[in-house]
């Protein structure tokens, strides 16, 4: 009891929905889109199939994943390797000519050890990081999107 009064206290709340402050959205796409659909999907957003019906539509104009060499053993071998994933996003609203979000690029990385005795296991939890990047940008574009909102641009 005394730990949930010091968490309320200090400011502390659990995440919860998003709020984008938007009654109605539209995001075409997979990837990242298909992680910010499911984020909305019991909040009080709705998310329409067609851009017509939308007060806005965010658009992934593209995602791009990356898997460079972080770190070297001093036998040369590869320790680590830093993953990686680019997008860039834009908000629209329909009669507006210009983006309420212009083209704007968010990035997320990890970095995963490498064992060469287990790369099918290495492989699986690349796969699962790529998966947590993905719906940290989600949540990430979603905030951008709530932030713009509740400023009154849209």
């Amino acid at each position: 009891m005394a730990l949930a009064l010091l968490l309320s206290a200090c400011g502390f709340q659990l995440r919860g929905e998003p709020a984008t402050g938007l009654k109605t959205l539209h995001v075409p796409g997979a990837g990242v889109a298909q992680e910010i659909r499911r984020a909305l999907a019991g909040g009080t957003t709705r998310v329409v199939t067609n851009p017509k019906d939308a007060e806005a539509v965010l658009k992934i104009l593209a995602e791009t994943r990356e898997k460079t060499v972080h770190t070297i053993t001093g036998a040369g071998r590869v320790y680590e390797f830093q993953l990686g994933i680019s997008v860039r996003f834009e908000l629209t609203v329909p009669g507006r000519e210009l983006p309420v979000i212009p083209a704007t690029e968010a990035n997320a990385r990890r970095i995963v050890t490498y064992s060469e005795a287990a790369p099918t296991a290495k492989e699986a939890e690349e796969q699962l990081l790529y998966k947590d990047m993905q719906l940290d940008l989600g949540r990430q574009i979603l905030r951008h999107v709530a932030a713009v909102s509740k400023n009154g641009s849209s």
